[in-house]
């Protein structure tokens, strides 16, 4: 009998061991050697600097990430897919990542545009979608579980921003907006004209919106002409304001230009030449590409060795974005174990406090109550021709975590 029962015991024991070394064998995208993520973003179409830049930021990480021996003993690989800036391509992309490639998560380098097609799937799902990029605010709230914003704020943090600077350091009242008809330029304004009320009781002299790939802006900019603002703020692609900013000039319009969070960045200085001169906003990252810092070189010559032969503009700020939130995703897969699961990812996640991977990146940092990994950004102003700091610090307490407490 004791024979038996020890042998009984024996296989039990062996039985709960084989369960648990497939804890991680059953999860998707999960390999004894392996971790496959799969990401999407826009390659084609007018916003591809968007995605062209999350892609091969993130590539750049990943490579690094495996050469310095991977993760837990792992490699890490991306599945990268093409969402043409649509939310119903975001939407293909994502379902075949999740449901043909099983990819263990997601990472989304989009624009909220094609973002926004995938989140009520993803949240079914439960599968964790670090999103890099996208700063709609159905990203992050409702509050779930398994999605993550890291580079990018939420917006309405960006108008908490751009109201006190525009109101408070450039001491503008009357202040028009010129924004594209898309989900991100819309949402800046919204956000922008939401809280100058809240904050100042103040609104909009003029607001006037385009379309991507409009080429003649006269119409929207004569009737801000007439509204005689101090301040213009510009919401949308690079492509686009930088001819806004042309034609306002050579329409004698010497207002003070206000540009959103992703035009901060070296495209729009490359389009727009000297009508940019003088523009401000407010950056994502502490350091800009070209920058003379130090950290900022040494990053700049470890991408130049990858990739050498990319077209002027890159790399751009998205470059930077993924780069350094593939290093916040690897420091929590590492984190989460041997044994990783999606909530241990999660759990990992949560416990993220201030991480950044150097001084080219703004520390990231989630909680159990929010998953808004940045909600520092850098005022910057173009002083000939380069962006440089501005010594701004936002002294509003901010009013975005108070719904998540």
């Amino acid at each position: 009998m004791f024979g038996k029962g020890l042998r009984g015991l024996l296989c039990a024991a062996a039985v709960l061991c084989a369960f648990s070394g497939q804890a991680s064998a059953d999860e998707p995208g999960v390999t004894p050697d392996s971790i496959t993520i799969g990401a999407f973003g826009p390659i084609t179409g007018p916003a591809a600097y968007i995605g062209l830049g999350g892609r091969d930021g993130a590539n750049l990480a990943i490579k690094e990430i495996n050469a310095a021996g991977g993760i837990n003993g792992r490699k890490l690989s991306m599945i990268f897919e093409d969402d043409g800036h649509s939310p119903t391509k975001a939407l293909a992309s994502v379902k075949k990542l999740i449901d043909q490639d099983h990819v263990f998560m997601i990472f989304c380098v989009a624009g909220s545009n094609g973002t926004l097609g995938t989140i009520d799937f993803v949240r079914e799902n439960s599968r964790v979608m670090f999103v890099s990029f996208a700063s709609a605010p159905g990203v992050t709230w409702p509050f779930a579980r398994n999605m993550f914003r890291g580079g990018t704020t939420e917006v309405p943090r960006y108008g908490e921003l751009y109201s006190e600077y525009i109101h408070d350091y450039l001491k503008a009242t009357k202040i028009a907006i010129l924004s594209g008809r898309e989900e991100y330029p819309k949402n800046e304004g919204d956000a922008l004209t939401a809280q100058l009320k809240n904050w100042y009781q103040v609104a909009p002299v003029k607001r006037a919106e385009f379309n991507i790939g409009d080429k003649d802006f006269t119409p929207q900019l004569l009737e801000i002409q007439g509204a005689n603002p101090q301040v213009i703020a510009m919401f949308g692609n690079p492509a686009e304001t930088a001819v806004a900013m042309r034609q306002a000039k050579e329409l004698g319009m010497n207002q003070i230009f206000f540009v959103g969070a992703t035009m901060v960045d070296q495209n729009l200085l490359t389009a727009a030449k000297q009508s940019a001169e003088g523009a401000t906003g407010f950056g994502l990252i502490p350091l800009l590409p070209g920058s003379s810092a130090p950290e900022m070189k040494a990053w700049l010559a470890k991408w130049k060795q990858e990739y050498p032969n990319l077209p002027a503009g890159r790399p751009n700020v998205f470059d930077l974005l993924s780069y350094a939130d593939i290093y916040v995703v690897a420091d929590a897969l590492k984190r989460a174990g041997k044994d990783l699961t999606t909530d241990k990812l999660i759990d990992a996640l949560e416990a993220t406090t201030d991480y950044r991977v150097g001084a080219i990146a703004s520390p990231r940092t989630f909680t159990k109550k929010h998953h808004i990994g940045n909600l520092r950004l850098q005022a910057m102003q173009v002083k000939n021709g380069e962006w440089e700091p501005v010594p701004f610090e936002g002294k509003h307490e901010s009013d975005i975590l108070k719904r998540y407490q």
